[in-house]
């Protein structure tokens, strides 16, 4: 059989008349996985052989001022993919997979225009972009679905199989569960670093808000509190929320309101909060989120409810 490399994959996307277009992040992925074989849930050290083995080039600790990772190679040779050395393994992973995206379609421009200059610096689209085939190719839609729709749709249980930042499993869950319709919002504290050193009271804002097709804007206290309508991407944890309930009782919460079923569930580090993760989905399809609940409840019970749940 013959040695899968960077080279050919690129070959074969570009003979499928990929010049010039889109390369859409999820479909990339797809192709990646089944083209070197990776396992249903790549480690970094299944990363780090795959990229020697196939010409990616050496993975490599660095310490990186404001950086998760960096690739550095000449035309047509092999790369040094760097990963920041204090980032967690999972974070390491998914950094590799980063830098793998962008090496692909830099080298498929080197094949395509031979001599030609290949862009460099960071661009936001492309890391964007990048960030998606990594969350892809690690959280797999076959086994990524069910595990979601086992966890009751919990975040956190999805960070902890996968091995992947909760940001990531966030946006994933949001990619790939298609029913029910639901929002998940991820708010992750400003602060950086040991949590001895953090500040207090937290400051908290949306790093994910994402809506699947079919939830549709609504206006919820739960959601947004006093502020009103659909909680957005940068925004400050928002006084009267279920999040903020959450937050300030350190356990999860769940209610029901507005038509919807919520929960939200704090993250503590050391004992100290350090995110908030809201689920929300229509109230008549709220038994999806019973595993996360943890026990069975009645669904002819009509709104409006209240519930605190056990810190997990």
């Amino acid at each position: 059989m013959m040695e899968k490399t960077l080279g050919g994959f690129c070959r074969d996307l570009l003979d499928e008349n990929n010049v010039g277009k889109p390369l859409d992040p999820e479909q990339l992925a797809a192709r990646f996985v089944d083209y070197f074989g990776l396992s249903a849930r790549p480690t970094l050290e299944e990363l780090t052989t795959l990229a020697e083995r196939a010409g990616f080039g050496t993975v490599q600790n660095g310490k990186m001022e404001g950086l998760r990772g960096a690739h550095i190679g000449q035309p047509g040779g092999e790369y040094h993919i760097y990963h920041r050395d204090d980032l967690w393994e999972g974070s390491k992973a998914q950094t590799v997979l980063h830098e793998m995206y962008e090496i692909v379609l830099e080298r498929m421009a080197e094949i395509h225009s031979p001599g030609m200059p290949v862009p460099s610096g960071p661009n936001p689209v492309i890391c964007q972009q990048a960030e998606r085939f990594a969350a892809a190719a690690l959280m797999q839609p076959d086994i990524f679905l069910p595990y979601a729709q086992a966890s009751g749709l919990d975040v956190a249980a999805l960070h902890g199989a996968f091995g992947c930042a909760y940001s990531s499993a966030a946006l994933r869950l949001a990619e790939v569960v298609r029913d029910p319709p639901l929002l998940v919002v991820l708010y992750e504290r400003e602060d950086r670093g040991d949590p001895a050193g953090w500040t207090e009271p937290a400051v908290l804002r949306a790093r994910v808000a994402k809506r699947t097709v079919g939830f549709g804007a609504r206006r919820s206290r739960l959601l947004n509190g006093r502020r009103g309508g659909m909680p957005r991407k940068d925004k400050a944890l928002p006084a009267g929320s279920l999040a903020e309930r959450a937050a300030h009782s350190g356990s999860a919460e769940y209610d029901e309101a507005d038509g919807l079923s919520v929960i939200a569930k704090p993250i503590l580090w050391k004992g100290r909060l350090a995110k908030v993760i809201v689920v929300a989905v229509p109230w008549g399809r709220r038994s999806v989120l019973e595993p996360q609940l943890g026990r069975r409840r009645e669904p002819s019970r009509q709104l409006p409810a209240r519930h605190r749940l056990a810190a997990s």
